[in-house]
This record gives C-alpha cells, sequence and structure tokens, in this order.
C-alpha cells in the first residue's frame, strides 16, 4: 500500500494574462472522432440535444459573414455538459501549442503573479490534514507557475507538459529532471500509480478530447483519499448565454461555446453535476468547489462592473473549480 501521504525529502491553476493572441500562422488540419456518448455522465447521445454551430475561427458578433467551417455543440441534457460532435483532433498537437507562450497569450508573464494558485493550495492543504510534504503532480504544467507556487509552498512537485516550447520554459525554472517532469501528454506519461497526493490539471482538463480518459489516468496515479484539482470552463456562463441569445436575434444557430478549432482551443464546458455523475462511474467524489467571475477580455468595460456583480451574486461567472476525492482510504 502506498503512504496515506508523501514522505520527506523526496529530491495551469489557471493564469488569465491577457487577451489571447491570434491562431496559430501554421493552418492546422484535423481529424474529426465521432462521440459514442456523452464523455462525462456516459449517457446515451439520444438524450443530448443540438445546442449550435462553432465556427473554426473567432465569430465576432455576425458569425454569418465568416467564412469557415463549422462543429456541432451538443448539450446533455443529463449533466450539462456542452461538448462538440465530431471532435476535431490535430493532426498534430503542435498546429495548436507549438508556439512561444508569449503568442499563445498576448502579453503572458512568465512569473506567477500575486497570489497566483494560492487559494488552490490553501484548499489542498484542508483537505489533505496531516500530510506533512503533499506531493503533486501538474498534468499540463504550461510554464511551470503553479508548479512553482506549490514548490514554493512545500509540495514535492512533479509535471508533465505536451507542448515542447511550454514545456522548455518550465523546466528553465524548475530543472531538467526527465523523472520529475515529463515532456508528455496523459495518455503516454509514466508515473507510479496510486503515489501522488494532489493530481491538478489546471486549467487543461478542458482542452483534451476525451476527459474521461484524463480523468481516469489521474485517478490511478492518485492515492486512495487523494485529491483531483480542475479548473475549467462553466457551461452556465452568463456572458456566453447572452452572446448566443444575440446570435438567434439576429437569425443564426451559431453558439460562443467552447473553440476547439481556434484559440484557446476550449473542446467542453462543464458543470458541477457533470463532475458528480462522472464520479458515479469512475469512483471518486465532488468535495469541494467555487465559480468565479474571471476575466473576459472580450467582454466591453463599461459592461463589466454590472455582468461581474450579477455572475458574483448567481454563480454563473466563467470559471469552475473542482476538488474531486478518490474513492478508499488516505
Amino acid at each position: 500500500m502506498p503512504d496515506a501521504c508523501a514522505g520527506e525529502g523526496q529530491g495551469t491553476g489557471s493564469q488569465n494574462a491577457g487577451p489571447l493572441a491570434g491562431p496559430p500562422k501554421r493552418r492546422s488540419a484535423y481529424h474529426f472522432i465521432r462521440q459514442a456518448a456523452c464523455p462525462m455522465c456516459g449517457a446515451d447521445l439520444s438524450r443530448c440535444t443540438m445546442h449550435g454551430l462553432r465556427l473554426n475561427r473567432s465569430q465576432d458578433l455576425n458569425p454569418r459573414r465568416k467564412p469557415g467551417i463549422a462543429v456541432s455543440i451538443l448539450r446533455c441534457r443529463i449533466c450539462g455538459l456542452l461538448f462538440p460532435d465530431p471532435v476535431p483532433v490535430p493532426d498534430q498537437l503542435e498546429d495548436h501549442y507549438g508556439m512561444p507562450p508569449e503568442t499563445y497569450w498576448q502579453g503572458a508573464m512568465l512569473d506567477p503573479e500575486p497570489g497566483t494558485f494560492r487559494r488552490e493550495i490553501e484548499a489542498a492543504k484542508r483537505l489533505l490534514p496531516g500530510c506533512q510534504t503533499i506531493r503533486a503532480l501538474d498534468i499540463g504544467m504550461g510554464v511551470g507557475k503553479a508548479a512553482r507556487v506549490m514548490r514554493a509552498a512545500g509540495f514535492d512537485v512533479w509535471g508533465m507538459e505536451p507542448s515542447r516550447p511550454f514545456f522548455e520554459r518550465a523546466i528553465s525554472f524548475l530543472g531538467d529532471d526527465p523523472a520529475r517532469f515529463q515532456h508528455a501528454a496523459p495518455e503516454t506519461a509514466r508515473f507510479p500509480e496510486q503515489w501522488f497526493d494532489f493530481v491538478t490539471f489546471g486549467a487543461v482538463l478542458e482542452q483534451l478530447h476525451d476527459p474521461d480518459a484524463a480523468l481516469v489516468r489521474a485517478l490511478r496515479w492518485l492515492r486512495p483519499g487523494g485529491i483531483v484539482h480542475a479548473e475549467v470552463p462553466n457551461a452556465t456562463y452568463l456572458v456566453a448565454r447572452l452572446l448566443n441569445l444575440w446570435f438567434r436575434l439576429v437569425g443564426t444557430t451559431f453558439v460562443s461555446n467552447v473553440s476547439p478549432m481556434h484559440p484557446p482551443f476550449h473542446i467542453t464546458e462543464f458543470t458541477e453535476r457533470s463532475f458528480r455523475l462522472h464520479g458515479a462511474r469512475r469512483g471518486h467524489a465532488l468535495v469541494h468547489s467555487w465559480i468565479d467571475v474571471g476575466r473576459d477580455p472580450n467582454l466591453p468595460a463599461i459592461l463589466a462592473p454590472l455582468l461581474g456583480a450579477v455572475m458574483a451574486r448567481t454563480g454563473i461567472g466563467m470559471q469552475m473549480t473542482v476538488f474531486l476525492r478518490k474513492e478508499g482510504a488516505g
């Protein structure tokens, strides 16, 4: 049996850095995978409804005037998940993320901003009482901001990152340790099973074409009683709902949800219920969560205070943070 928590001496939360850059210069090539069921709760597609169409580029306020191709976005009536069918998967990951971090996020700061990942660290410590050293795995660690903050807080930090430019920037800060920090995706990374106390996806899960498989793999690496953390887009986000209403008023079936073929390459939007029902299938429980208003660079500044206040009161902000406990004794 693994230790209850990591021993002594073991030798992307989300950072909203600024408005998104334009699409990569290299045109992406995709293959498309049909969905067999809701990716989170497993409901049959007959229990999902057509939510709308999403272009492979920024849609602005009149998508009909934008050339491009579109995919169908479905909404699961059982858990509320929003996802494309079919799922566009880039033939090469570099088509999406093979760019300097400063290009993906305009004005990106390489050093953690004050307060980065602090709330998540405090929640992890509360949910893992008795751990003198929390052994943490950062899946999709980006340039290593959350990993650096966790290390400074005393965590024993490990991680993976599939993008070569992001990975190289991360290890320039964290140190080149191939066993500890791997240039790999969740499907190809190799870590001991039932070994970590805390696994974080940061702002990653929404960018994976199979979130169910990614969570299942994370649970294999997590010890019983350990915690998975994820920050994801909220499927009930108020601004997206208002934009969708506008698209209907101008006579289109387009929606603003997700962006599977342009930055930030979000494939899925989640609800708390999607995590609860996924846990019933895969052996975890939602034990803590919150919803943040977030910083939407596309929101007009004049509307931000009013809409922000509404979202803060009603819990329909942009970002959802969840903590999932793996079943079994700690």
